[in-house]
């Protein structure tokens, strides 16, 4: 790799952790396309990709520019971009919905989580959990959709006894099982929800 080209490629990765558009831009297009598909960038002793780098530095706004200037939505990383996103710990909801902007799948099932719906459970605060999750549905996430194990977001928000969120998915279409496993949660949340669906059942009927 000759000095200019690695010079470039210094001054985008720059560009890139400080979102400076306008530079990434001009970094952007002086490299060959394929050279910036295939080269890794380190930051904090990780190896990543160029929209790798941008969720690392939380730079929701170079995400985009770089997805926009069609960078693939592949990781480098074990982990898929959506994930990645999640986990940052102050950008990760303007993160996501970029990614989601750009039709990042909803479903990995060969991961675990095997879906971002219950990613959400695992990498987000719980006072950061609901906006999460409302964003995902917002963007058209099957709230039913279940893991191999059964277990659907619902079922999370049970088990984690959290009235509100329980509230907000069952509002928002979540379907409550016949049968919840015993000790799955406590016999107070549960018939929570079921007064919730029962609730929402009787104004179904009363609108039809």
């Amino acid at each position: 790799m000759s000095f200019f080209t690695r010079r470039n490629l210094n001054k985008l990765q720059q560009a890139v952790i400080e979102a400076d558009l306008m530079l990434l831009k001009k970094q952007f297009n002086k490299l060959d396309q394929t050279l910036l598909a295939e080269h890794l960038f380190t930051y904090h002793e990780r190896s990543c990709n160029l929209p790798e780098l941008a969720i690392q530095a939380g730079q929701p706004n170079a995400l985009a520019h770089l997805l926009d200037a069609g960078c693939s939505i592949a990781a480098q990383q074990p982990e898929p971009l959506l994930y990645q996103a999640l986990q940052h710990p102050q950008q990760s909801l303007k993160l996501m919905t970029v990614l989601l902007q750009a039709n990042a799948p909803f479903a990995y099932p060969d991961h675990d989580p095997q879906h971002a719906l219950l990613a959400c459970f695992r990498f987000c605060p719980a006072s950061q959990l609901m906006l999460h999750l409302s964003r995902l549905n917002e963007y058209g996430a099957d709230l039913n959709q279940a893991d191999n194990e059964g277990k659907t977001a619902l079922l999370l928000a049970l088990q984690s006894e959290h009235k509100p969120l329980v509230q907000m998915l069952i509002s928002s279409g979540a379907e409550l099982p016949d049968g919840l496993q015993e000790g799955w949660c406590s016999e107070e949340i549960s018939g929570y929800a079921k007064r919730l669906t029962d609730d929402i059942k009787i104004r179904q009927m009363m609108q039809s």
